[in-house]
């Protein structure tokens, strides 16, 4: 800047000169001490105007603290310390304190556009700026403004001093700060985990969720609605409640006490706990399996279930259930003829019956008999009746007649040596003579050899009804395999052969069968006295009603 040096003395000062320098506020910007302690003006060209020594008295701005002043530093800077005016700059005085003040709007107003301190403005001055949701000019984030100047919340992590019980900082109802910001218990209606196992909010015992927070579970004393039948709260499986809280039933497996003996939770009624929960016991009505033959519920000893709970068995001696008799070891099979085998074989039979003598029945031609029961290879021996006269007679074939048959039957061999014949008795029949023939009063013999043809006899005029023992002691050497007794209904029962038969006939029966069976007339069995047996006690049909005659 270029300073003109233009100086003026007092006594010759112009008169606009005296009124520039009463109007310096306007016509310059700044003053300046010039060396020499003159006092200058800088005018707007740069020319200093110096009044000279003479003219520089008191006044603001000349750097001397004098009276009426608060400061004077000098310049004429409006916006440092002290004010132009030699006042001390200060809050609300409408001029920004350059360094010192945010802003000065010439008052000490908060809530306007300039705060009452001119600073600027932050969180915690207590002053409420915008953007601020509170300020209460504090650093305790435990009342209701935030250090962040933000209104106190549930959830913003500081307990509200007598507002919140705690906060926690989330949304989180499962740990130990709940929504409202109230600390966890049991009641509030939320689980909390790790502490609680449910939590239904109410204080209801027959739900899901009992009081305390556990869930409901059999045992626990309360009753479940819609869930538990019964809850006693315990586990003992032998009260009116077992441990599946349902009311104890028969059946339900758990042994009720003093209601019931066992309880194997099942229907089954053959095992050691039946149906009744009591334990299985003989004549308790069900018969248990591998243990007892039967169960009738009863204490009856002679019906079809003894008390030992065992089924009646013929021949113990106790007429029971089913059986007609029971005489134990005198039970017997006294049946008109019985044929047996030491060997085992036992036949009770009847002789076959026909309405012709034994010799036509036998009807022999071709050196062979020809009575239908033949057959290759086979020797057969039975009891035959003429029903015409009641006679009874032993008849044996052997083989079959080629000639009659076309069957060929291979050279043969077989003797028979029969004895105990009672007395009258006759050969009625002789294939062959000399081959059967009587050797004494209770004798006689077979020796029959014969190729492509069948041989054998016939012995008849035995006792019927009788008393008597025949045996026939057999000896198979060439060409028959098998031997076998015919009964009445044709049936054939084989025998062994070259052992022993012997015949017997009985003219009572038995009180008692081995089956248990009273012999009478009309059951169709032939016993002992009976001429015939045909299963009724009608005369007339061949059999008299008395089974003592043929009609």
């Amino acid at each position: 800047m270029r300073k003109y040096d233009v100086r003026f003395w007092p006594l010759c000062l112009p008169l606009w000169a005296l009124l520039a320098l009463s109007c310096r506020t306007r016509l310059y910007d700044e003053w300046e001490l010039i060396e020499g302690g003159t006092p200058d003006l800088r005018v707007p060209d740069g020319a200093v105007l110096d009044l000279g020594p003479d003219l520089a008295g008191p006044r603001c701005g000349n750097g001397i603290l004098e009276p009426g002043e608060a400061c004077d530093d000098a310049n004429a800077i409006d916006t440092d310390a002290c004010r132009n005016g030699c006042v001390k700059a200060r809050c609300g005085d409408g001029v920004l304190h350059l360094g010192v003040e945010f802003c000065d709007d010439g008052n000490t107003t908060d809530g306007d556009a300039c705060k009452g301190n001119c600073g600027p403005p932050r969180c915690g001055d207590g002053v409420l700026d915008a953007g601020e949701g509170c300020d209460d000019g504090n650093k305790d984030s435990g009342d209701a403004c935030l250090t962040t100047c933000v209104k106190a919340f549930c959830g913003d992590g500081f307990a509200r001093a007598g507002v919140e019980q705690c906060d926690d900082g989330n949304q989180l109802d499962g740990d130990g700060c709940v929504a409202g910001c109230k600390s966890a218990r049991c009641g509030d209606g939320f689980t909390f985990l790790g502490m609680e196992e449910c939590d239904d909010a109410n204080p209801v015992e027959t739900d899901a969720c009992l009081s305390r927070c556990v869930m409901a579970r059999c045992g626990d004393g309360f009753l479940r609605t819609g869930v538990e039948e019964c809850d006693d709260g315990n586990h003992d499986d032998s009260d009116a409640c077992p441990g599946a809280c349902k009311n104890a039933r028969c059946g339900d497996g758990f042994a009720w006490s003093g209601h019931e003996e066992c309880d194997d939770g099942n229907a089954s009624n053959a095992d050691a706990c039946p149906s009744t929960c009591k334990n299985a016991r003989c004549g308790d009505g069900f018969p248990r399996a591998g243990i007892e033959q039967c169960d009738d519920g009863n204490q009856t000893d002679l019906d079809f279930c003894d008390n030992a709970c065992k089924a009646p068995v013929c021949g113990d001696g106790k007429k029971a259930g089913p059986e007609l008799c029971d005489l134990g070891a005198m039970n017997g099979d006294q049946p008109a003829f019985l044929v047996s085998q030491p060997g085992g074989t036992s036949i009770g039979t009847n002789p076959l019956i026909r309405k012709q003598d034994s010799t036509s029945f036998y009807n022999y031609f071709s050196a062979s008999s020809h009575t239908g029961l033949e057959k290759v290879g086979e020797s057969r021996i039975y009891l035959y009746v003429d029903s015409s006269t009641g006679r009874l007679s032993l008849v044996t074939t052997h083989g079959i007649d080629f000639d009659a048959t076309g069957q060929e039957q291979p050279k043969s061999t077989v003797d028979f040596d029969i004895a105990g014949i009672p007395p009258g008795f006759l050969i009625d029949v002789s294939d062959d003579p000399g081959e059967f023939t009587a050797t004494g009063p209770s004798t006689a013999v077979g020796r029959w050899t014969f190729d492509h043809n069948s041989d054998g006899g016939v012995l008849g005029g035995l006792p019927f009804p009788g008393v008597w023992k025949i045996t026939v002691a057999p000896k198979f050497m060439v060409g028959l395999t098998t031997w076998g007794w015919v009964r009445d209904d044709l049936q054939r029962i084989p025998m062994k052969m070259n052992e022993t038969i012997t015949i017997q006939a009985f003219d009572q029966s038995t009180m008692c069968r081995k089956s248990c069976t009273i012999p009478k007339c009309g059951d169709k069995i032939l016993d002992g006295g009976e001429v015939c047996d045909d299963g009724n006690n009608v005369g007339g049909d061949g059999c008299a009603a008395n089974c003592k005659s043929l009609q």
